[in-house]
């Protein structure tokens, strides 16, 4: 028996093609239509996180990943980063989905802008394991500085009350020190 794997857009008749090798070589063929994700896991190899590739070694069970899961972890979908071997989006961020929705749990549940002494802060970015958000001033982009949610969560307390808090300016070596 020897078994043919290939990949393609649409249904393939090969059913001359079987019946001359099997009229050839004497044996029982077979023709098997595999995915993207099928394919990079016969043909095997080393993922961006340096271990053999989850298809090639473990996994079996291949679903679509929606591009929703890179955006609830922050990440652009349309990165080169998040495309495996298969040229789809990579399987692990579904491993990683449940550990950054717990995590966006303890976020605000709108990113607010901040009343601050030095201006009106606007978030641009958030680190959803470090727990932080990145700000930047309006008006001034180059002073961008990150905070921890649990200050966040202060600050739009105190903004509620019409305190605009005072954050220490720029440390030595260019980063922001985010204490009041």
């Amino acid at each position: 028996k020897a078994i043919f794997y290939y990949t393609a857009e649409e249904r393939v008749d090969f059913r001359e093609l079987i019946k001359l090798y099997a009229r050839e070589f004497g044996i029982l063929i077979e023709m098997k239509q595999i995915g993207a994700r099928q394919e990079a896991g016969i043909i095997g190899g080393i993922g961006s996180c340096g271990r053999e590739l989850c298809c090639s070694s473990w996994l079996t069970n291949f679903k679509t990943i929606p591009s929703g899961a890179a955006l609830k972890q922050g990440l652009s979908p349309a990165a080169l980063k998040m495309s495996g071997a298969c040229g789809k989006l990579k399987c692990c961020l579904m491993y990683e989905l449940d550990t950054y929705i717990e995590a966006q749990n303890e976020f605000p549940k709108e990113l607010l802008n901040l009343d601050l002494a030095r201006g009106i802060a606007k978030p641009f970015k958030t680190d959803y394991l470090k727990k932080e958000i990145w700000y930047s001033l309006e008006g001034n982009t180059s002073t961008i500085f990150n905070l921890s949610i649990q200050l966040v969560k202060e600050i739009i307390m105190q903004n509620k009350r019409g305190i605009r808090p005072e954050i220490n300016s720029v440390a030595e070596d260019g980063k922001e020190e985010n204490k009041m």
